[in-house]
């Protein structure tokens, strides 16, 4: 008797921490830097309410690792964070910080929260997204007013909240960018529709307006995703609009793309590789430090490129589980391409790709504008595997219907 109470109190909190407390958690990390004062609080909001909930449902529930590692993405992520935190021993550090292996375990709970809610309330996907594009599009309308209403040749819009620089601004509005015009293309309802041109409208302005060139390559490469998984006429119509209208643009402000020229990346790129040739194999190590001085009177953090941060860090074999996943990201939303929640996620996975050519190169971090562009995308095709697999997307569908 006592063990039966035992039994059905833990499944009582489990499914009080899937209905609720994961769904508000997911919520908040991707709405939240649109709100929030910092990073910080994101990463605690995140904490409470997502990454440990999930670590203790897994605890209630031990049979879900087993789930959870019967998906290619999810091991192969976990055999990156493995190896990631086991490049802490070859660190050249003098005292080695053994607790940065906190921030691998972040990420893993991404993937293992996003799993158990898709697999037991997977319903609640597209109305937390919806939520999400909605806080996102009226934070971005009034960052935009101000902006343009004081706006002067060079000024490179920031925004509010927990942004802190334009560049990594635009990687959120890419995000969501993304998003509405996913709905654009996959959208039954003409009221939706009428909503979601402008709002991808909103998201095109708000990216251009943060002079950033990066994200522009990452939604041509998002575009050209769209139209091999979407074949159908209206992603053709959307497509060619935004294409003509990006066009437009930058022929009324070509200074977008050639004012700041190459932004010294080939340079930032050549001394990194020289970096990468010391230790190709193994890498420096997770909390290595890396400085690259092109000139400009101060030093960069970052190589500005995902892959070559990889390779810096954690070198030739940690490459191989990154390029894995992200490869099997792809796949996996090719070979499901007639689900529109396959779509969204690997546009978005294509979209981070893109974005991750020419920025970045921190391998893993706390919640940040980063996870936008890799770990949420695959994090929610992983998900979406699995309960694909489990047959709970269909019985969603159904109960929709």
């Amino acid at each position: 008797m006592q063990f039966n109470r035992l039994t059905s109190a833990s499944n009582r909190i489990f499914d009080f921490l899937c209905q609720w407390v994961l769904p508000l958690g997911l919520l908040i990390l991707l709405s939240g830097m649109f709100y929030l004062k910092s990073r910080s609080t994101l990463a605690s909001f995140y904490l409470g309410l997502f990454g440990i909930p999930s670590l203790l449902m897994l605890c209630l529930r031990p049979r879900e690792i087993k789930t959870l590692l019967g998906e290619p993405i999810f091991a192969g992520f976990l055999a990156l964070c493995i190896w990631v935190c086991l490049s802490l021993f070859w660190s050249p550090s003098e005292s080695t910080d053994f607790g940065l292996m906190k921030i691998p375990l972040q990420s893993l709970m991404l993937f293992a929260g996003c799993a158990m809610l898709l697999q037991y309330r997977s319903e609640a996907l597209s109305p937390l997204m919806f939520c999400a594009a909605i806080i996102a599009l009226i934070a971005t309308i009034s960052y935009l007013v101000p902006f343009i209403s004081t706006y002067a040749p060079g000024h490179r819009m920031v925004g509010g909240g927990a942004f802190t620089n334009p560049l990594l601004s635009s990687h959120l509005f890419g995000f969501f960018c993304i998003y509405w015009l996913f709905i654009c293309i996959t959208s039954q309802r003409l009221s939706v529709l009428w909503l979601s041109v402008p709002a991808m409208a909103v998201m095109l302005i708000a990216i251009l307006a943060t002079g950033s060139r990066t994200p522009l390559v990452a939604l041509a490469l998002s575009i050209v995703w769209l139209g091999i998984v979407s074949r159908n006429r209206r992603s053709l119509v959307l497509i060619a609009g935004m294409l003509l209208g990006s066009a437009a643009i930058l022929l009324l402000f070509p200074e977008i793309l050639g004012d700041r020229g190459s932004s010294y990346r080939p340079q930032i790129w050549q001394i990194a590789l020289g970096r990468i040739a010391e230790h190709p194999w193994i890498g420096h190590g997770y909390d290595a430090e890396l400085s690259i001085d092109v000139g400009l009177g101060y030093s960069l953090l970052e190589p500005h490129n995902f892959a070559l941060g990889v390779l810096y860090y954690i070198g030739i074999i940690g490459m191989i589980p990154w390029a894995f996943v992200l490869l099997r990201g792809l796949f996996c939303g090719y070979q499901q391409r007639l689900q529109p929640l396959f779509i969204l996620a690997s546009t978005l996975l294509v979209y981070g790709i893109g974005a991750g050519l020419a920025e970045g190169g921190a391998i893993l971090t706390r919640p940040r504008e980063h996870w936008f562009l890799l770990w949420i995308p695959l994090a929610l095709i992983a998900a979406l595997s699995i309960a694909n697999r489990r047959n709970q997307l269909a019985k969603s569908k159904q109960t929709q219907a």
